[in-house]
């Protein structure tokens, strides 16, 4: 849980995070249409070597972005369980019903690597740019009042990631100072506890949520209507090279 940054921004001086919220918006739009249109492992080590550059202009270690990605490790393994039990034709262990694959296995790894890109990406543009920038950028790209509560209600999502972790973090924090210890608990006990956990986190989080609501509605804020940003978005060089950049990607992606 304290390694968890999905949703955070990470204030740093760089080239990635010095560029327009609507280029980084476009680019992962790009970056997703690109990582659907992978069918084969050169067009993902292509797709890879890519990615890799944006991250090493958001100055932000790789490491740091693999990190992340690696919160989901158990549906990585339970996609790579799937498909070696389900799929291919070479089986390197046989138990039973339980036919183990290497195709399957090499096939699920393929899938789990496009997961991992995907999540980078994601990872990538909270990193560098802050809810307030991504609801400006949506703002400017898409001009209507459905895409105005859309882009309201993400940028809320994004900034409770962090809030909704901390709230859990501290109740846990709070039961471990009582004597709680999940290592020498029984299943049943141990989910008896999460939800010991899990209902005050979400409790306080409606709570937190229904007083920004009063606030809001206090200064006169209604969904949809026009009103003034306090972000000032400028579409430079930098941006629509990059946006090229990943135009060419895409091209390439889909003729290999």
């Amino acid at each position: 849980m304290r390694k968890l940054w999905l949703g955070r921004y990470v204030s740093l001086s760089s080239v990635y995070h010095s560029l327009d919220p609507r280029a980084k918006l476009l680019m992962m739009i790009l970056n997703i249409m690109m990582i659907i249109f992978i069918t084969n492992w050169v067009q993902l080590l292509f797709a890879g070597c890519f990615i890799v550059i944006f991250l090493y202009l958001s100055k932000i270690p790789i490491s740091f972005y693999l990190r992340q990605a690696m919160f989901l490790k158990y549906m990585y393994l339970f996609f790579l369980l799937f498909f070696s039990l389900t799929e291919g034709e070479f089986f390197l262990v046989k138990i039973g019903v339980l036919h183990l694959s290497l195709d399957g296995l090499l096939l699920g790894m393929f899938y789990v690597s496009k997961m991992i890109l995907f999540v980078v990406m994601g990872a990538l543009l909270t990193f560098t740019t802050t809810p307030g920038e991504i609801m400006a950028g949506v703002r400017a790209l898409f001009k209507s009042p459905s895409i105005e509560r859309f882009a309201f209600m993400g940028n809320l999502s994004i900034r409770l990631i962090p809030t909704i972790l901390e709230e859990v973090k501290l109740i846990y924090s709070a039961q471990k100072s009582r004597g709680l210890d999940f290592s020498e608990l029984a299943l049943r006990d141990k989910f008896e506890k999460l939800l010991s956990i899990i209902i005050p986190a979400i409790s306080n989080t409606v709570k937190r949520l229904m007083m920004m609501m009063e606030a809001m509605e206090c200064r006169g804020y209604i969904v949809g209507h026009e009103r003034t940003s306090i972000y000032q978005l400028h579409f430079r060089v930098r941006d629509a090279v990059v946006l090229l950049c990943g135009g060419m990607a895409l091209v390439i992606i889909i003729l290999l």
